[in-house]
C-alpha cells in the first residue's frame, strides 16, 4: 500500500496501481508488518474497502 506506483502496489482504496477495476484486501497490502495478530486490521480493511465500493457504485 503506497502513494504512487513507486512506493506499493496499492493505494488507499486498495485499488492496483495501473488498472481501473482491481482491488485487492488482504495482509499483503498492509505497509507494514506487525508482531501481533492481523485478523482485526485485516477485518477493518476489508469493511472499509466495502464502503468505497458501495460509494463508488452509487
Amino acid at each position: 500500500m503506497g502513494e504512487s506506483i513507486n512506493t506499493g502496489v496499492v493505494d488507499k482504496n486498495c485499488r492496483v496501481f495501473g488498472l481501473s477495476n482491481l482491488y485487492a484486501s488482504g495482509s499483503g497490502v498492509f505497509p507494514t508488518s506487525g508482531v501481533t495478530n492481523p485478523t482485526l486490521s485485516l477485518t477493518a480493511l476489508s469493511l472499509r474497502l466495502a464502503d468505497h465500493l458501495i460509494q463508488k457504485s452509487r
